[in-house]
């Protein structure tokens, strides 16, 4: 089920008792959670229980989702990776999804839409999944418009595919990035591109876009004179490290998948300027070359640690092993 079926139910008053969400958007799995609290909860304070069978024995889950008090207290229950309920307990938690309570609001949350086991079989069987997996295009635009909407503010189309270009890798990050502009423009409604330009981090952030597109496109001049600038902006080429290994592994992935892309089982969200080319880039790379820059990243990062270094030398290295 989509998303946007799932909250016109719920505005039209039709609450499930059990809801399965499936995805990683952490800011549209709570936005839906609550949604449907504040419809179920109404005017009295939310009662909300979280539980995960990393930190609790599997009984436990099952009895607080089965005791009842006197006075028949409405709770709200979310349990994160309900798979790894198994047993008796697991069984339990099927008979629950099929005769729940109907004072209890029960979400059971898996962030991996394509997860699948016999388990999770079973309670698809029952309850129809959500979607909670971030947006794709136009509809990750008509989020970014009503996230707007509901701080009273506008933005030109140009202005709104910015955002969605730095920020569109999660909602959360999208918000967020909101959020800090509302904060800078104050009282005016209009967000303009010049604001963006503003916010701390931006011009950074761009950057390292930039750079990251210059290296899949294996342009070196680009590659040595943004990679240099980063080095100047971040004081270290420690901070590229991490998101040059998590870009690497990403062309890894879809080297391995054969080119398909599957942004669930990728390893970080990156902008949608990349995130539309990285199956490109892919093309470009043989997997000896990609394990190769891993490699040398594992080997710089431990270099930092243990010696000093030329941060520029290190990078321009790098960046001619890989590309030159």
């Amino acid at each position: 089920m989509k998303i946007k079926e799932a909250l016109k139910e719920v505005s039209y008053g039709n609450i499930y008792p059990i809801y399965f969400l499936k995805g990683n958007d952490y800011f549209l799995q709570n936005f839906f959670i609550d949604k449907v609290a504040a419809k179920f909860f109404g005017d009295d304070p939310v009662n909300k229980i979280f539980m995960q069978p990393e930190d609790m024995k599997s009984k436990e889950i099952i009895e607080r989702l089965i005791i009842t008090d006197l006075f028949a207290t409405k709770k709200l229950f979310i349990i994160r990776n309900p798979q790894r309920i198994i047993g008796k307990p697991g069984i339990d938690l099927l008979e629950i999804c099929h005769n729940p309570n109907s004072n209890f609001l029960i979400f059971l949350i898996i962030d991996d839409w394509l997860a699948k086991s016999v388990f999770i079989s079973k309670i698809e069987s029952i309850i129809q999944p959500l979607n909670v997996q971030t947006p794709y295009d136009q509809d990750i635009v008509k989020w970014a418009n009503y996230l707007l909407k509901l701080n009273n503010k506008n933005a030109e189309s140009s202005t709104v595919k910015k955002l969605i270009e730095m920020t569109g890798d999660s909602l959360a990050h999208l918000n967020n990035e909101i959020n800090k502009l509302c904060l800078l423009i104050g009282s005016r409604k209009n967000i303009e591109l010049d604001d963006i330009e503003q916010i701390s981090g931006w011009k950074r952030e761009r950057k390292l876009w930039e750079f990251l597109l210059a290296l899949g496109n294996k342009k070196l001049d680009s590659s040595i004179y943004i990679g240099k600038t980063l080095i100047e902006y971040y004081g270290s080429i420690l901070s590229l490290i991490y998101p040059l290994t998590n870009f690497f592994q990403e062309i890894l992935y879809i080297k391995m998948k054969n080119g398909t892309f599957n942004k669930s089982n990728s390893y970080i969200g990156l902008p949608r300027s990349i995130k539309n080319k990285i199956t490109y880039f892919a093309n470009g790379y043989s997997v000896k070359k990609i394990r190769l820059a891993i490699k040398l990243l594992h080997n710089i990062d431990k270099k930092i640690k243990t010696q000093t270094i030329n941060d520029e030398t290190e990078l321009i290295q790098f960046i001619g092993r890989i590309i030159g």
